[in-house]
């Protein structure tokens, strides 16, 4: 299971990055609500899962959150915005994990791309985590910078380079060690024995362990760098 090879313990843990947190996010909740109950939330944006039970908090008392994940095992939980997402809870994280054994929290947001860089005010991480992953995509590498990245810019400062230079594997690698916000890598979209390849050298440059995993075809192992 993902969430053994990412050693998910109980209470918050935090995604940040791109190339599939809320993928990463419902794997993980599909797993661990075998073991206990789970709430998925964010502090940013998400949209309301498609899997789970949506709780819409304006109201909601612990109490009756409680309730919700007695009958559910696992909840999407945030505020209802204008235009149709879900953002933060009016709940402390603390109160969270008062009801609930385990607390996945989107922490970033990445316009859809496979890298991420970070400005000052990102990500919005809870100070209550006990663990960070950063997700990337494997398909960034090959692509120009300013295609692959939210951020590029920012990327650009870090990586001392230009938006129009095409993104390798060591590049990927410098820029989590950089920003150096995670506690473990998840490395996705590896759905093929190049695309695991790629990652692999990716991996050999992290500082930290990395999971190389196809979310989409429930494939993940812990890299052999």
């Amino acid at each position: 299971m993902v969430s053994e090879l990412l050693k998910i313990k109980k209470g918050v843990t935090a995604v940040i990055g791109g190339g599939g947190k809320t993928t990463l996010l419902h794997t993980l909740a599909t797993e661990l609500k075998e073991k206990g109950t789970v709430i998925i939330t964010t502090t940013t944006h998400i949209l309301p899962s498609t899997i789970f039970h949506n709780v819409i908090d304006d109201t909601i008392s612990l109490p009756r959150l409680s309730e919700q994940l007695s009958q559910h095992k696992c909840i999407c939980l945030g505020k209802q915005t204008l235009n149709g997402k879900l953002c933060t809870t009016s709940h402390t994280f603390d109160d969270l994990c008062s009801v609930a054994d385990y607390v996945l929290v989107e922490a970033d947001g990445s316009k859809h791309l496979p890298l991420k860089a970070h400005l000052d005010f990102e990500p919005v991480i809870p100070i209550e985590s006990t663990q960070i992953i950063t997700v990337v995509g494997v398909d960034c590498v090959g692509k120009k910078l300013e295609d692959a990245t939210h951020r590029c810019d920012k990327a650009c400062e870090l990586l001392a380079c230009n938006k129009e230079d095409i993104i390798t594997e060591k590049m990927v690698a410098q820029l989590i060690n950089t920003e150096n916000l995670h506690d473990k890598v998840l490395i996705n979209k590896c759905d093929s024995v190049k695309e695991k390849t790629t990652a692999e050298l990716i991996s050999g440059y992290i500082k930290t362990e990395c999971v190389i995993s196809s979310l989409l075809k429930g494939e993940w192992y812990v890299s052999s760098n």
